[in-house]
């Protein structure tokens, strides 16, 4: 057994003890434990270590990052603690301290090789059904942050003007509020909305382009235009098909579209001599026969299916046109 002390606060109320205070990685690491279903199926509530997720932990710590997360412990029987001015007083061993929440930052802080400071939130007098009740209703309540929205995070941290994270925010926010585009006001950069296109499907389908051959080659005005008339060119199309242009929006058919993006564009311009929005459209009527009912569903699978099935049916009115598809 062995006594420590910490400035602390008391954060608990007239049902509840809790003490907020802080403790190195190691400090905790030697005073607690945790109980995990796959090794104590009667007793343990916790999900398995991800090892190569508490690595990444280590690393993004020894980087010179802080993780301000609390590690949130609970007190076991034979603990003798008491709150004073302020400071926490406990006397611990091994098993003193039972972890509700932050394993894998625990775990990752353990591995750095600095010995790092840790804001913990200990629980005093807590019976296993309350330590089961914390654990699930803090994992139910907290929501990781949307995919789109990570994405149009990204934007603050580009240092370069020309990276891709860069080009396509700044395409994704001019494309969707120019009234020249066929984005005007279909475009949603935080969250899913339905009839608008989201940054997550945008970045897919947009990315590989910025590097690709036809895109990479011109200025960011120029870029803008090229999709803008590409994107005339498909709603076009796509009136002729459906009779409106709903399914521009959707996610596997905008990524679909997209991936042969530079077919398109290469067509165009052996056939017309230009990248007018006229001009993609008599390539892309090549795709009019298309089924789709055969591609159901916003998967990966579906994307795939999609392109290669208009892929395959620009290659047919390639050969009409008179255009050997060993060219594209």
């Amino acid at each position: 057994m062995r006594e420590i002390k910490k400035p602390a606060f008391n954060i608990g109320n007239d049902s509840v003890e809790v003490y907020l205070t802080a403790m190195t990685a190691k400090e905790i690491f030697s005073f607690s434990k945790v109980s995990r279903v796959n090794e104590n199926p009667d007793k343990g509530y916790q999900r398995h270590l991800n090892e190569s997720r508490a690595k990444s932990i280590a690393e993004y710590l020894d980087s010179g990052n802080i993780i301000p997360g609390a590690i949130i412990l609970s007190t076991q029987q034979g603990v003798e603690l008491s709150f004073e001015n302020n400071e926490l007083s406990m006397t611990l061993d091994s098993n003193s301290l039972f972890v509700i929440d932050g394993q894998h930052r625990l775990y990752g802080s353990h591995l750095a090789q600095t010995d790092v400071l840790l804001p913990v939130c200990i629980f005093s007098g807590l019976d296993q059904k309350a330590e089961v009740q914390y654990f699930i209703d803090i994992n139910s309540t907290q929501k990781g942050v949307p995919k789109t929205l990570r994405i149009e995070l990204m934007k603050f941290l580009a240092e370069d003007e020309t990276s891709i994270d860069t080009l396509r925010s700044k395409l994704f926010s001019e494309l969707g509020s120019s009234p020249e585009s066929p984005l005007y006001g279909r475009t949603s950069a935080t969250a899913s909305a339905r009839g608008k296109v989201t940054l997550v499907p945008f970045k897919d389908a947009i990315d590989p382009l910025l590097e690709g051959d036809v895109l990479s080659q011109f200025s960011f005005e120029d870029k803008k235009k090229l999709l803008i008339n590409y994107l005339s060119a498909t709603e076009g199309v796509l009136e002729e098909i459906d009779g409106n242009n709903d399914r521009l929006t959707t996610s596997a058919f905008f990524q679909a579209i997209f991936k042969v993006f530079d077919k398109v564009c290469r067509m165009s311009l052996t056939h017309h001599k230009n990248y007018s929005s006229s001009s993609m459209k008599n390539i892309l009527i090549g795709i009019k026969p298309i089924d789709f009912s055969k591609h159901s569903g916003s998967n990966q699978a579906t994307v795939s299916g999609m392109a290669k099935e208009f892929s395959d049916l620009l290659d047919i009115y390639s050969k009409r046109m008179g255009e050997p598809t060993d060219l594209l």
